[in-house]
C-alpha cells in the first residue's frame, strides 16, 4: 500500500494500431453518387418524386457528408428528398428528441440541404406470416419511395447471418417506438435475427423501398466501403457486408486482463452504451471473440447521450459523476422497448478514479502494480489507440499492426482525486 493508503498502481505505456485492414474512401460523397447510379434506378421512380432518406442514432463516420451527397445526386435526378430519423424509440421516443438526436450528429436541413421530418406516429403495414406487426414512418409512407441507409456492422445483442444494418433499420428503426417493442418483444422468444427478416421482408413487399445503401467502416471508423442495392438484392448484399464488416471490427488484442478502464460510455458510441462484443459482456460470443475481463470501470456518459446511460448494467464500478447525469427515464423507455433489464442496472458508485481503482484492485485481491493487468480505453468504438500496463506489454510487442510507445506514463491526480488527462 502506499503511504496514502491506497493501491500502487503500474506505468502505462500506449499501443497504437498502425494501419487500417482497408483503407477509407477518400471521395466519399463522390462514392456514395457513384455506387447510386450504378443501380441504374429507373427515370420514372425518381423524376418529381418525393424521396425519404433514413437517418438513424448511430454515430456512423462522415454521416452528413454521406447525407447530403444522397441528397445533392436525387436532386440531380428531379426528385425532391427529405430526411426522417429512424431511431425506434431513440431521443426519448419523441419527435423533438429524434431531430435533437439528428442534430448533434450534424444532420440538419442546412448541412445535408434538406427537409428534416420528425414525427412519432406510424402506419401499421400489418402481421407477417408468424404473426410480428409492423410498422413504418408515417413521413416515410407518405413519400414516394424510401432510400434506406445504414452502416453495416456485427451486433451489440446478438450474432447471425444480418445483424445491424439495413433490415434492422426497416424492422426498427423506421418502425418507432412500436416496431422496436414489436421486434424485441418477439426477438426474446423466436431470436432477433428471424424476427428482423420477418419483419423486413414485410416491409419491402410493400414496394416503397426505392434502394438500400450500406456503408461499412474500418478499424479506424473510416467508411472503407460503400454498397447500394435495388429492394431484391438488399437481403443478400447486407449479407455480404457484415462478413466484411466482422473482419475489420476493431478489438482489445488481448486475451484477458485485470481491469477494464472505460472513459465513456453512450448511445452514440454503441446501441448498449459499450460494444458487447467489445468488452465480452451481455451476449452470447463466438470462442476468442472477445477478451475476458474480470472488472470494468466507467468514467463518464457522453453529451449525445443526452441521459439515456443504457449499458451502464455491463459495468461493475462507475464514477460519480456518471450516475449524476444518468436519465433514469429515458434510459428505463429504451431498456423497456428492448426488454432488456440488465442493461439499465445501476453498478456501484464511487466520487472518483482513485477510490474506483483502490476498490476494483481490492477486490481482485491487491496485485502488485508489476502483476496489474490493466486496459485503458476512451470507449469502445474509439480502439486504435489504447493505454496499457507493464504486465500487457510483453504480449503486446508480439502483436502484427500494433506499435508500443517506448516511453511510460504513471497516473496523475487532481486535488479531487481524479486522474488528469484522458486514456490518449
Amino acid at each position: 500500500m502506499s503511504n496514502n493508503g491506497h493501491i500502487p498502481l503500474p506505468r502505462f505505456q500506449y499501443l497504437t494500431r498502425t494501419a487500417a485492414s482497408v483503407p477509407g474512401i477518400r471521395d466519399l460523397p463522390g462514392e456514395v453518387q457513384r455506387t447510386v447510379s450504378a443501380l441504374h434506378l429507373p427515370p420514372n421512380l425518381l423524376g418529381g418524386r418525393r424521396i425519404a432518406i433514413s437517418v438513424g442514432s448511430r454515430g456512423i463516420a462522415d454521416l452528413p457528408a454521406i447525407v447530403r451527397a444522397i441528397c445533392d445526386w436525387l436532386r440531380l435526378q428531379a426528385a425532391q428528398p427529405f430526411v426522417f430519423p429512424a431511431m425506434g424509440s431513440h431521443g426519448g421516443a419523441t419527435a423533438e428528441g429524434q431531430r435533437n438526436v439528428l442534430q448533434e450528429y450534424g444532420i440538419t436541413s442546412d448541412s445535408v440541404g434538406a427537409e428534416i421530418l420528425s414525427d412519432m406516429t406510424t402506419v401499421s403495414l400489418g402481421p407477417t406470416p408468424e404473426g410480428f406487426q409492423v410498422f413504418i414512418d408515417h413521413n416515410a409512407w407518405q413519400a414516394d419511395g424510401v432510400l434506406v441507409l445504414n452502416r453495416v456492422k456485427p451486433h451489440t445483442d446478438f450474432s447471425g447471418g444480418i445483424e445491424s444494418g439495413l433490415l434492422k433499420m426497416m424492422a426498427i428503426g423506421m418502425g418507432k417506438v412500436e416496431g422496436a417493442r414489436e421486434c424485441h418483444r418477439w426477438g426474446r422468444k423466436y431470436g432477433p435475427e428471424t424476427v428482423i427478416r420477418a419483419m423486413s421482408a414485410r416491409v419491402l413487399a410493400t414496394g416503397k423501398i426505392l434502394c438500400g445503401l450500406a456503408v461499412v467502416e474500418n478499424e479506424f471508423h473510416e467508411v472503407c466501403a460503400v454498397r447500394a442495392f435495388r429492394p431484391e438484392g438488399i437481403v443478400t448484399g447486407e449479407e455480404a457486408a457484415l462478413t466484411m464488416a466482422r473482419r475489420l471490427c476493431p478489438r482489445i488484442p488481448f486475451g484477458g486482463f485485470h481491469l477494464l478502464m472505460v472513459d465513456e460510455l453512450g448511445k452514440n458510441i454503441s446501441g448498449t452504451g459499450m460494444d458487447t462484443k467489445v468488452i465480452g459482456r451481455g451476449v452470447k460470443l463466438q470462442p476468442r471473440e472477445a477478451p475476458e475481463i474480470n472488472l470494468v470501470y466507467v468514467r463518464s456518459l457522453t453529451d449525445q447521450s443526452a441521459g439515456n446511460a443504457l449499458g451502464v448494467g455491463l459495468a461493475d464500478v462507475i464514477h460519480e459523476r456518471l450516475y449524476r447525469r444518468v436519465d433514469v427515464q429515458k434510459m428505463y423507455v429504451n431498456a423497456r422497448t428492448s426488454l432488456n433489464p440488465i442493461m439499465a442496472r445501476l453498478p456501484i458508485w464511487v466520487p472518483s478514479d482513485r477510490e474506483a481503482l483502490d476498490f476494483a484492485l481490492g477486490a481482485l485481491g491487491s496485485p502488485d502494480p508489476e502483476k496489474q493487468r490493466v486496459v485503458w480505453i476512451r470507449n469502445t468504438l474509439d480502439l486504435a489507440r489504447l493505454a496499457i500496463s507493464e504486465a500487457l506489454a510483453g504480449e503486446a510487442r508480439t502483436l502484427s499492426g500494433w506499435q508500443l510507445s517506448p516511453w511510460f506514463r504513471e497516473l496523475e491526480f487532481n486535488p479531487e482525486d481524479d486522474i488528469t488527462g484522458s486514456s490518449s
